[in-house]
C-alpha cells in the first residue's frame, strides 16, 4: 500500500472542511475509501503474486529433489537428555513435545551407523548417529551420498552402544514430503530475521557455532 496515496487522500479531506465544502462527512469518508481502493488492490495482488511465486518454487523443490526421509530414535543413558521416569532417554517426539527431540529429515536414507569418539568427560563416549545419505535436509541442496552425522549422544564407556534397531527411518509421501518443505521456507523466514537482526538462532536462542550434518572424518575432528 503506497503511503504517498494514503497521504493524499488525508491531505485532501482536509482541504475541502478548511474550504468550507459543501460535501457531507459521509461523501468525504466515501471519497477518501474510494482514493485508498487502488493502493489496497495493488499491494493485495502483489502479494498474491508473490505468494504463487513461492509456490511454484516449492513445488519445483519438491518435485526435483531425491525421496525425503524422516530419521527418529531413542536412545536411553544420554549424558544430555532431559531426565524423567528415573533415566535419561533422548527421543524424538511428533509434534514437538516439550522433554522431547524433533526429528531429522534426510535426502535418499540408506542405512544408519552410531560411531565413537572419546567425550570432554574421560568416562564417556560421544556416540554419533550417521545416517548413509545425500545429505541433511536443513542444508537445502542433497550432496553426495555417504555417511553424514544427525545427532549425538553422551554414553558411558561402560554401557552398551547403540544399534540400528534404536532408529527409525521412514520415507516420506509426496503430500509429508510438500508439507515439511512449505514449513521450513517459513521457518527460514524468521531464522533469517533473527540471525540478521539479533545474531541469535530463533530455534535455539542461541548464537550459531560451527557446521551441522558432518561427514564421518570431518566430525571426529571436532572437539566433543
Amino acid at each position: 500500500m503506497s503511503t504517498r496515496k494514503i497521504f493524499t487522500a488525508l491531505v485532501s479531506i482536509g482541504v475541502a472542511l478548511c474550504l468550507g465544502a459543501c460535501q457531507s462527512e459521509r461523501d468525504l469518508v466515501a471519497q477518501a475509501e474510494n482514493d485508498l481502493k487502488p493502493a489496497y488492490a495493488a499491494a493485495t495482488d502483489e502479494q498474491s503474486q508473490k505468494d504463487k511465486e513461492v509456490q511454484e518454487q516449492i513445488r519445483q523443490y519438491v518435485e526435483e529433489t531425491p525421496n525425503l526421509y524422516r530419521i527418529t530414535w531413542k536412545v536411553c543413558g544420554d549424558g544430555n537428555a532431559p531426565y524423567k521416569n528415573g533415566t535419561r532417554c533422548n527421543e524424538t517426539k511428533i509434534p514437538p513435545t516439550k522433554g522431547y527431540f524433533e526429528p531429522v529429515y534426510v535426502w535418499g536414507a540408506n542405512g544408519v551407523q552410531f560411531v565413537n569418539k572419546q567425550d570432554f568427560v574421560r568416562n564417556f563416549w560421544t556416540t554419533g548417529l550417521f545416517v548413509k545419505s545425500r545429505g541433511c535436509f536443513n542444508l537445502g541442496k542433497p550432496r553426495e551420498e555417504g555417511l553424514y552425522n544427525v545427532k549425538n549422544f553422551m554414553l558411558k564407556k561402560t554401557g552398551t552402544t547403540p544399534t540400528p534397531e534404536n532408529v527409525k527411518v521412514e520415507v516420506l509421501s509426496k503430500e509429508e514430503k510438500q508439507k515439511v518443505v512449505e514449513q521450513a521456507f517459513k521457518d527460514a523466514e524468521v531464522e533469517n530475521y533473527a540471525l540478521t537482526n539479533f545474531g541469535v538462532s530463533a530455534t535455539t536462542g542461541l548464537i550459531p557455532t560451527g557446521k551441522t550434518c558432518l561427514t564421518v572424518d570431518e566430525w571426529k575432528k571436532t572437539q566433543s
